[in-house]
């Protein structure tokens, strides 16, 4: 398979319809409850019609792009890294991520992609702000979002709730003009060899 986004650990590429099938890793991702303490993403069960109509929208690439993240030694699928809510004409898109090969956790893995991703955001894409949303308990996505320079912007109280307990929702975004001269240079590092120039 072709990749797309190489760096020297991970790289990142579109889904196939092999992908999404009810015995790939991802559809069995969606059906674990253990992978959504912090989300939303799994409030009613999974079905292979929700996972085409979610693969088909991305083919559409208007308001959301998803991309796979693949282990490069191994081929494995481990995750997904999306720009949804996507608006070309502002120039901004909304960030998520999703690591569903739990072996692959604290390895950096989720960092690598999200610094690849941005950087092709801003610099392929032409955005000027990409943003995001966590959970203020989930302690190690709040890290990667400081580690890649999307900063804390605001707080929604209780805007999140799991197993009937609130939470509240940080709001976290990186311009691209700021973005770019404090984080650029470390989201290179990360590629294999970027295939464009920054400016």
């Amino acid at each position: 398979m072709k990749r797309f986004l190489v760096g020297k650990r991970i790289s990142l590429h579109s889904l196939t319809e092999a992908d999404i099938a009810p015995n790939a890793p991802y559809y069995s991702w969606l059906e674990d409850l253990s992978l959504d303490v912090y989300t939303e993403r799994s409030a009613f069960p999974n079905s292979p019609k929700r996972m085409e109509a979610y693969f088909r929208r991305s083919q559409d690439n208007s308001d959301l792009i998803l991309l796979g993240i693949f282990d490069n030694e191994t081929g494995l699928h481990i995750g997904n890294i999306t720009f949804q809510e996507i608006s070309w004409v502002r120039k901004r898109a909304f960030m998520g991520y999703l690591l569903g090969n739990q072996s692959f956790a604290g390895k950096g893995v989720v960092t690598d992609a999200a610094f690849m991703m941005m950087y092709y955001g801003f610099t392929k894409l032409n955005f000027e702000r990409i943003y995001g949303s966590v959970s203020e308990k989930h302690v190690a996505s709040r890290f990667i979002c400081r580690k890649v320079g999307l900063l804390e912007e605001g707080r929604m109280r209780e805007h999140f709730y799991s197993n009937g307990k609130p939470a509240d929702l940080i709001m976290v975004g990186a311009l691209r003009r700021e973005w770019m001269a404090e984080y650029a240079s470390q989201a290179v590092a990360v590629f294999e060899q970027p295939l464009w120039p920054s400016e």
